[in-house]
């Protein structure tokens, strides 16, 4: 409020004093306390009190003096008292200040004007404010341990306020205010009077609420690695010099590989340029040396061929081998030992333990054994078609159809061994075998199911329409690998990789259902191309293009089953509750009861406790065998990815871990794999 003073103090009218003053209105009181309305029959008619008026503000938060009639005669001039009776006629329940009254009534003794006196002040309300930081140094450099970087200001929370007449004033509405904290491993601490204090060297960093120093030097997650971006000048203005990057190393205690060079170069590149150098290594462990696990190197070439180059560059799929057969007596593989590992030690100079290579487990079947004079070499003792699934090595049967599977041989299903189909898989015929199939020719609408590989020299060209009438449904559902030339409109469902060379077109395909059996979908071909539909794969998808220009709908999924896990699952649950019930039994046999068993009934009992021995023997191994399986699974996640080569179009859709991501625009050459660590896909260039 300002109180006008373009005119001199007014005289009091000669009102009742106990009519109180509205805002803007006198409210009057004498000098002594008594009524002015009438003076007694003895008074002389040239004496009397003084008389002095207050006014509150407008908004009621500031009163004033607003008039004022001089004592006359012996009258009492106006004093403390007389302004607050006055201030409490005109409503103020609040304490007037007394050095105000004081200078207020000096002013009216000597002929003053006191209505810029403020004699009673409301209380205003105070809006919350967030915690600030008050910078003390240069935060835009490392701070260093002990310096006092910044001042914090606490959060305010909102306050009302209250007017003259003790109406209360509401605080402006806002947010709940922010408040600011150095964190458990701030680096920092906070003093006694709000100022924080490093304890590391490091940037300053606000964020949700925290405050801290982020430190200057980085250590890696394996402990491999120290790694710093080094600034010339800290937060202070002092150089920063190698003795003090010496000091953090020691304070760390890093002792294992620090490089001074580096830094030396670095802070003499940061002192003439005055910029930061960012990423310099400071200091470096030695990785461990993990052992390689025990490996099959097969000695049959035609095995893991998709094919032979011509003297173009093409590569000649007709003249690919499959499965070949063999003689007895022939070399099939060697195995090769796992080796053990090598630790390493890490920048505390601690040492890394390394893995050891694990064995494969692998099992011999029929047909295979190891060489005599070599054990590692493993000879063919029958003739017929070398499989390796599922850690298995053996020698199976071969049914050879000299032509086509049509109306002149009907559906082929054989109960043991491979099938090899010189001709083609005619619309509406089945080819069903335990082992592997191999077609020379074209596989149309047919549905072939084998336990091993699947290879189609000819291509896969089903029509996408459904089975015809009275024949089963096409498709190709293997235990282990596809390869073929092309697939158009197929369906595809296989247990290992699925290899194709030029072409998955308008397809539905998912490898990998099982989970040590592979899971690859790729392209062979350089410009070897995925084209409209779903394809799946559990480790993961190459190509040399996918979707296309027209922005043909294109799914590529990367997603980890694991069907072999039901069958422990359950087995596990039936030990368990056959356990349960042998523990139940035993538990109501006493010491008195077991005494007076008679010796059937004892045999009998201690059959019993070897059965239970045995069971918990046999539940602790399918234990291990899911952990295995979990472990395997997890190592499938991190190394998985889709990648392509070429151009990624607009129209295709990534899906991996529960998300998804459709491109707008191409983009050459890029992976996209997950992270577990942010539950998204990341996307590699």
């Amino acid at each position: 409020m300002v109180f006008k003073r373009l005119l001199p103090l007014p005289t009091c009218p000669p009102e009742h004093p106990e009519r109180p003053g509205r805002s803007g209105r006198p409210a009057l009181s004498d000098a002594a306390g008594a009524s002015q309305a009438g003076e007694p029959a003895d008074a002389e008619p040239d004496e009397g009190d003084a008389l002095v008026g207050v006014a509150l503000s407008a908004d009621r938060m500031a009163l004033a003096v607003s008039c004022h009639t001089p004592a006359r005669g012996r009258g009492r001039p106006v004093d403390g008292p007389a302004l607050r009776r006055a201030a409490r006629r005109a409503g103020v329940s609040a304490e007037l200040d007394p050095r105000a009254v004081e200078r207020a009534v000096e002013l009216l003794a000597s002929g003053g004007d006191p209505r810029g006196v403020v004699l009673a002040r409301g209380v205003k309300p105070v809006a919350a404010r967030d915690a600030m930081l008050e910078a003390l140094v240069d935060l835009g450099r490392p701070v260093t341990p002990g310096m006092a970087f910044a001042r914090l200001h606490p959060a305010r929370e909102a306050r009302p306020g209250r007017d003259l007449t003790g109406a209360p004033l509401a605080p402006p509405e806002a947010p709940a205010p922010v408040d600011l904290a150095p964190g458990p491993g701030a680096g920092c601490r906070l003093g006694a009077d709000g100022v924080l204090v490093a304890e590391v060297a490091g940037m300053v960093r606000v964020a949700d609420g925290a405050v801290r120093v982020a430190p200057l030097l980085e250590i890696s997650e394996d402990r491999l690695r120290v790694e710093a971006t080094l600034h010339g000048f800290d937060a202070a203005g002092a150089r920063m010099t190698l003795s003090r990057v010496e000091q953090e190393l020691e304070r760390l205690g890093v002792v294992q590989g620090i490089d001074l060079d580096a830094a030396t170069r670095a802070l003499e590149d940061a002192w003439a340029t005055g910029r930061a150098v960012p990423g310099v290594a400071l200091a470096s462990g030695r990785a461990p040396r993990h052992g390689e696990n025990e490996r099959l190197e097969m000695l049959l070439e035609e095995r893991n061929a998709l094919g032979r180059l011509d003297s173009q560059g093409r590569l000649d799929y007709r003249e690919r081998g499959f499965s070949p057969v063999v003689e007895a007596g022939q070399e099939i593989a060697r195995l090769h030992p796992p080796t053990p590992g090598e630790p390493g030690v890490d920048v505390f100079g601690a040492e890394v333990p390394a893995r050891h290579g694990r064995p494969l487990g692998l099992r011999l079947g029929r047909g295979v054994e190891p060489d005599p004079g070599d054990g590692a070499l493993l000879r063919a003792t029958l003739t017929g078609v070398v499989l390796h699934l599922r850690n298995l090595l053996e020698i199976s049967d071969l049914l050879v159809i000299p032509g086509n599977v049509d109306l002149a041989t009907g559906h082929v299903r054989v109960r043991q061994g491979s099938v090899h189909v010189r001709g083609g898989v005619g619309s509406g015929f089945a080819v069903q075998a335990p082992h592997s199939v191999l077609v020379d020719g074209t596989v149309e609408d047919a549905a072939i199911s084998c336990g091993g590989d699947l290879v189609v020299r000819g291509g896969i060209a089903m029509s996408g329409e459904g089975p015809a009438p009275g024949a089963e449904g096409p498709g190709l559902v293997v235990g282990g690998s596809v390869r073929a030339l092309f697939a158009q409109n197929a369906r595809i469902t296989a247990g290992g990789d699925v290899l194709v060379a030029r072409y998955i077109a308008h397809s539905n395909v998912h490898a990998g259902f099982m989970v040590r059996a592979g899971g690859m979908v790729r392209l062979t071909d350089t410009g070897g191309r995925i084209m409209g539909g779903t394809v799946v794969a559990g480790r993961g998808i190459e190509a040399g293009e996918a979707g296309s220009v027209m922005g043909v709908a294109t799914v590529l999924v990367l997603s980890q089953d694991a069907p072999e896990a039901k069958p422990l699952v359950d087995e596990k649950r039936a030990l368990k509750r056959r356990l349960a019930q042998i523990d139940a039994g035993l538990a109501k046999l006493t010491p008195e009861r077991i005494a007076a068993l008679t010796p059937a009934r004892r045999r009998t009992l201690d059959q019993a406790v070897e059965m239970r021995q045995a069971l918990r023997a046999r539940v602790d191994a399918v234990g291990r065998a899911l952990a295995e399986l979990a472990r395997t699974l997890i190592e499938t996640v991190e190394a998985a990815r889709i990648t392509v080569r070429g151009t990624a179009h607009p129209g295709v859709v990534i899906k991996m871990g529960g998300a998804a991501l459709r491109l707008e625009e191409p983009m050459q050459g890029v992976a996209f794999t997950w992270s577990r660590r942010t539950r998204s896909i990341k996307v590699l260039r």
